[in-house]
């Protein structure tokens, strides 16, 4: 394909960039998310196969959609919730350092260096496996799949790994970062 060309298919399917990240506009700027979005577009023209019958639009819309999405991931680390928490009805809103200092937890810098700090100390106190399998689920972002192929785990035994890190993190921050009555009430909740 000449340069040309490629520019070409690119400005036809800027108004399909846009639509994209107008879906998703609330969460960020809209002229961000289209300028991460037009990543998204030069991935899938570089990337597009006109013989296997698909239009570029078809093929590009969750090449675009997914990049965006990317980009929000990696911008606002929303929380995930366990399948098993979701048939349930928890819900759980992601927290940034902003939510913090708006909702008092961390009042300054400082508190929020402090919170880091626990953070780390908490998770320094992990065993190495643990700690490797939750880097790779929070920081990487990969799949109890694809952290059992990296590991050579099966996903089970990383399930069970994660949620049993999960617990020991949450009993050593719990106390550091909520008072005694949520602290009571995270207990209560989780015997019955």
């Amino acid at each position: 394909m000449t340069p040309a060309a490629r520019r070409q298919l690119i400005e036809r399917h800027l108004p399909l960039v846009r639509a994209l990240a107008r879906r998703y506009a609330g969460e960020e700027s809209l002229e961000e998310l289209v300028q991460v979005g037009v990543i998204g577009l030069i991935k899938a023209v570089d990337n597009y196969d006109s013989a296997r019958g698909v239009a570029l639009g078809a093929y590009a819309a969750p090449v675009i959609a997914g990049e965006i999405r990317h980009h929000l991931r990696d911008r606002c680390a929303p929380v995930r919730v366990p399948r098993r928490m979701q048939a349930d009805g928890v819900r759980v809103h992601a927290v940034t350092l902003e939510t913090l200092t708006e909702t008092g937890h961390a009042a300054d810098p400082a508190a929020a260096a402090q919170d880091r700090v626990v953070l780390s100390d908490a998770l320094r106190s992990l065993p190495p496996r643990e700690r490797e399998v939750v880097r790779l689920r929070f920081v990487e972002d990969l799949s109890q799949a694809q952290i059992a192929d990296r590991t050579g785990l099966s996903q089970v035994h990383v399930s069970r790994t994660l949620r049993g890190a999960l617990g020991r993190l949450r009993a050593q921050l719990l106390p550091s970062w909520t008072d005694g009555q949520t602290v009571a009430i995270a207990q209560e909740a989780r015997a019955t």
